[in-house]
């Protein structure tokens, strides 16, 4: 078997999915469905079965795919190892983070790194940021920005910046008014959850209006630009828009609600040439100065 198979099944497992499968590899659907055929037909055994519900994994196909990413690990072991020999900094910078720090920062900050490391190369995944804690834990990436450290090492973590929450409307408004106001609510991770209402019932007796629920930050935000209700969103996401009204949420004792923005890692990679270069680049640089507004 060869490699792109290994990764075949690794992916289909995840994705349960044919379809997804195939554009996440960009190969076309027969030929996915027949390259399952001969891995299927050299080893000699069913790997698993497709319902109207999605892929599912047969007792050997199971251990086939603890197989796969074992084999893809260490794959992926040997050529950082191999790269980490050569004196050019390069290789694949592998990167997770929550999606409004790569659509905002992550361009302009990976733009600079590379245009000094021509060689280096990104892999970035778009993750909450409890599940960057746990990529970055497991090894998978070498790098997690996240919007609070949870409980990180403090020896394996950088902060990077620090910005507050806002409460925006496309109208004047006072946090008082707040509760008799309709708001754009969004999914986010439980941990800013949590801050959000942990804020709101410190000062408000009485819940929010929920008027409108959305998928993400990016589209709360659009919402509100247009007149639907007012949202609770990071300083960072309102800056391009100054013709909305902005009020920062404040604690009873005065102090504002803030979201840090943290740089975290594993030591162990730091023997990696490309790792380490990158994290002195990130110690030495303005974070804030990547914002894609600046």
């Amino acid at each position: 078997m060869e490699e792109r198979d290994w990764l075949i099944l690794k992916t289909l497992y995840e994705q349960k999915n044919i379809t997804k499968t195939a554009k996440i590899l960009y190969i076309s659907q027969p030929t996915l469905t027949a390259r399952i055929k001969q891995i299927e037909e050299s080893l000699g055994t069913k790997l698993l079965y497709r319902g109207n519900k999605g892929i599912t994994f047969t007792e050997t196909g199971e251990y086939t795919v603890k197989f796969a990413e074992k084999i893809l690990g260490e794959l992926q072991d040997f050529r950082e190892t191999i790269t980490n020999m050569q004196e050019d900094v390069a290789g694949i910078l592998r990167i997770a983070a929550p999606s409004i720090l790569a659509r905002y920062f992550l361009p302009k900050l990976l733009g600079k790194f590379q245009d000094m490391y021509p060689k280096a190369k990104f892999d970035v995944q778009v993750a909450q940021s409890s599940d960057v804690i746990s990529l970055t834990g497991a090894l998978n990436v070498h790098f997690g920005f996240v919007r609070n450290k949870f409980d990180w090492p403090e020896y394996e973590r950088i902060l990077l910046a620090t910005n507050y929450v806002c409460a925006v409307a496309a109208k004047p408004f006072v946090l008082s008014d707040l509760p008799h106001m309709v708001r754009v609510d969004y999914y986010t991770d439980q941990y800013y959850q949590n801050l959000l209402d942990k804020w709101w019932y410190e000062i408000f007796e009485e819940p929010p209006i929920i008027g409108t629920r959305v998928s993400n930050l990016d589209l709360c935000k659009e919402m509100v630009f247009n007149g639907l209700g007012y949202g609770l969103l990071p300083s960072i996401l309102i800056e391009e828009y100054p013709q909305l009204h902005s009020v920062p949420l404040v604690h009873k004792d005065g102090s504002r609600v803030k979201r840090n923005t943290w740089l975290i890692y594993k030591k162990e990679l730091l023997d990696l040439k490309l790792p380490k270069v990158f994290l002195e680049f990130v110690i030495d640089s303005d974070f804030d100065s990547f914002q894609r507004n600046h």
